[in-house]
């Protein structure tokens, strides 16, 4: 079990940042987003990425550190 938690533990990062990006999306969908700008909505996509990605790297430095 521990060695498909080490091989699979970036999936399981991603499932919560996923459910997070999908709450936030519907969130920020009633308020500046509403409008249906299409440039509007490539500016936060990239962000989110952007973001992700980020928070992603900085998660797996961390345990890559804490594993040695």
């Amino acid at each position: 079990m521990n060695s498909f938690l080490n091989k699979y533990k970036f999936i399981l990062l991603l499932i919560p940042i996923g459910l997070f990006i999908a709450f936030l999306d519907g969130k920020i969908l009633e308020g500046f987003l509403a409008t249906n700008q299409i440039p509007d909505h490539y500016i936060f996509i990239v962000s989110l990425v952007l973001v992700v990605m980020g928070i992603i790297i900085a998660v797996l430095r961390y345990d890559k550190k804490m594993n040695k």
